[in-house]
């Protein structure tokens, strides 16, 4: 049975040059006797969106990749998960192009779980060859929540800016391609005045988008824009500035459109708890509530959030045999995050088990970064930092702009989001472990 249903005569695909009912999406052919992998680098055009939905519908396994991802990285993942089908590149060895998009041409015996639907990196452009499984019912679960608390109906048009490849670009397709809504495709940034045009020519009734998202908009004096038609903001990706969620929270309140602050991660496809928008100012400072379906508790031992729901992933992916893995997490998923529940049932985040940070909606690991550096240069260094900043650490000056170099090149972050501070000595506790938390205190 089809994912998606593409039956219909209602508007699906606005883009800038064309508009796409449902039955006018086009139509490519995943043709194989067995269930195999189809990697998709996306850009937010009609050819790959049209690719993405044939392939959902195909009952192949997906994965999705950022356009931009590094070379070096997405050659490691082509051999460890030998893909069937890639979309998006010209060539590549070990394959041929047939029908716009490249083919292996080797037999690779592969087992895939009958119930795998996608493959998502948790780190972006760069970092790991480790993936989120997600079912079929784990993203369907996921998005039915969405339309519920969102109250997206056939009418809704939501422009598409985040991409395809980051989870919560995915969900939104998602959710209002399986409302039998409309999406408004574009390339385009908040900060480029083609892309208002296009918000107001098509009547755009929400926008999405990460925290950066909302210090451009507050930039451009976004809450002065004539926009009659938009009904709804979200945002997700990270935690927003207080003091920005009030701002916006009020804009929207003033003009009687709902702001939604929501909270979640890869390995809940990716959803777990919403603000509900008439509480957005009230509890600001919080995540909200579980979405609906979903339940959130705290481990009375370790304070650690734990969510639970169908929207759960199977597991992580690290190489090819582990596509045929079952669900291995059984609706549970330990979110690494601690947090605290107010009187009325409220859950705010009180900081990371693990050591993640999140920029511009993608989540970061520190030691990730140590040790790509370490390897890279061979010198003592730390990493901190918070969700507005990557901060690296070094006792040698003479290394910093090569450090710069690596961090934009592997991690295609601007140079507002990252610092390198050379230090005379990076603080360590007796045992010679770097002490983090005088890391981040003499660091921020």
């Amino acid at each position: 049975m089809s994912f998606f249903k593409l039956e219909s005569n209602n508007l699906a695909v606005i883009t800038h040059e064309h508009t796409y009912t449902y039955n006018q999406i086009p139509k490519v052919d995943f043709i194989s006797g067995q269930k195999e992998l189809v990697l998709l680098l996306c850009k937010n055009t009609i050819d790959i969106l049209a690719t993405y939905i044939s392939a959902m519908n195909s009952e192949h396994a997906v994965m999705l990749l950022a356009s931009d991802i590094n070379c070096e990285l997405l050659a490691n993942i082509v051999d460890t998960y030998q893909p069937k089908w890639i979309v998006g590149l010209n060539s590549y060895q070990g394959y041929e192009i047939y029908q716009n998009k490249l083919v292996r041409t080797k037999e690779v015996a592969t087992n895939i779980h009958p119930e795998l639907a996608m493959l998502l990196s948790t780190s972006g452009t760069t970092g790991s060859q480790k993936f989120v499984r997600l079912s079929y019912k784990n993203i369907r679960s996921n998005a039915e929540s969405i339309n519920e608390y969102l109250e997206i109906e056939e009418n809704e048009r939501a422009i598409m800016n985040l991409p395809l490849s980051y989870s919560y670009g995915m969900s939104i397709v998602n959710s209002h391609l399986l409302a039998g809504a409309s999406v408004l495709l574009t390339d385009a940034s908040v900060m480029e005045k083609s892309f208002w045009e296009f918000v107001k020519e098509h009547k755009a009734t929400s926008i999405a988008g990460v925290p950066f998202t909302y210090q451009m908009l507050q930039r451009i004096g976004f809450t002065k824009i004539e926009l009659p038609h938009l009904k709804t903001m979200t945002q997700a990706g990270g935690r927003l500035n207080e003091k920005l969620v009030k701002h916006f929270a009020e804009y929207a309140k003033e003009q009687k459109k709902r702001f939604y602050v929501m909270y979640g991660q890869t390995e809940a496809s990716p959803r777990m708890s919403y603000i509900p928008h008439e509480k957005t100012i009230e509890k600001s400072e919080t995540i909200g509530i579980a979405i609906p379906g979903g339940e959130l508790l705290i481990d009375k031992e370790t304070g650690e959030l734990i969510y639970k729901g169908f929207n759960v992933m199977m597991g992580y992916a690290e190489s090819l045999a582990d596509l045929a893995k079952e669900d291995e997490l059984k609706g549970v998923l330990y979110t690494g995050d601690t947090a605290n529940i107010d009187e009325s049932g409220y859950f705010t985040i009180t900081g990371r088990m693990k050591r993640f940070i999140k920029l511009f909606g993608l989540r970061i690991n520190l030691d990730d970064v140590e040790k790509k550096l370490e390897q890279e240069y061979h010198i003592t260094l730390a990493c901190t930092g918070n969700d507005d900043k990557l901060i690296v650490a070094v006792e040698q000056a003479d290394f910093v702009e090569q450090i710069k170099e690596a961090i934009e090149r592997l991690y295609k972050l601007h140079k507002t989001a990252y610092k390198v501070k050379v230090m005379d000595e990076i603080p360590r506790f007796a045992s010679g472990k770097i002490d983090y938390t005088k890391l981040k205190e003499s660091c921020l």
